[in-house]
């Protein structure tokens, strides 16, 4: 393919480029931790100048390690990036109204030559959690957010899929292989893990679990910073 980069930059925060724009999937650069121990101990390897042409960010829900307000605020302002995510959050930003895009479980929408259609996150904790199905030139990806093992994850048939593995309050390492045999996708990307100490876990046995199975899915580890493209 080609056509698409991915960009990890630590924990569930992903920027995706294609054809010269850019796409943030939950933003995490300077939130503030509501506890010391949730202090994080992975920092995102770019500055804020850094993000450019960035056409569209999305948030899948309201805590501090996936929706950073001031820097979506400030991105959002300098690129004219429309925030796609669910009207709750929205109505927390200081974004003008022509820059957002309200999306719901099961909704689709067509902005800036990307299909975005938001399914159900099992992830009590939050008021209403998301992820993502994105269509990108073609190429399908999947950005689960924070979320457990779903059945809705068996329907889902895409080229990549971004999938927590840190468990705690999402899948753990075992459901994130799991949903893998569910999706039989491509490419699989581990995120949200080792953040924080309580999340901590050793993402080469995700990807040996994965090559040791019989699933033609090529297991890709980055490190922050990082890029692979599809």
């Amino acid at each position: 393919m080609g056509l698409v980069e991915l960009q990890y930059l630590g924990h569930s925060f992903f920027r995706i480029e294609s054809k010269g724009k850019s796409i943030l999937i939950d933003p995490f650069m300077n939130c503030t931790a509501p506890s010391q121990e949730l202090k994080s101990l992975i920092k995102c390897p770019l500055s804020e100048k850094e993000f450019n042409n960035v056409s569209l960010i999305l948030v899948s829900h309201e805590h501090f390690d996936h929706f950073d307000k001031k820097f979506i605020e400030n991105i959002a302002q300098k690129n004219d990036s429309i925030v796609v995510a669910h009207d709750s959050l929205l109505n927390e930003l200081n974004v003008p109204k022509r820059q957002t895009a309200s999306i719901a479980t099961d909704s689709k929408l067509m902005i800036r030559d990307v299909g975005i259609k938001a399914i159900p996150a099992h992830h009590p904790q939050s008021f209403y959690p998301l992820s993502f199905l994105l269509d990108i030139d073609g190429v399908k990806l999947f950005h689960a957010g924070d979320t457990d093992l779903m059945e809705e994850h068996e329907k889902i048939r895409v080229d990549a899929v971004m999938l927590p593995i840190g468990g705690s309050c999402t899948m753990d390492l075992m459901d994130a292989v799991k949903a893998v045999k569910c999706i039989k996708p491509k490419f699989a990307i581990p995120m949200h893990y080792n953040t924080w100490a309580h999340i901590k876990v050793d993402p080469q046995e995700f990807k040996d679990r994965i090559e040791k199975s019989n699933l033609k899915t090529k297991p890709v580890i980055l490190a922050p910073g990082e890029s692979f493209k599809l």
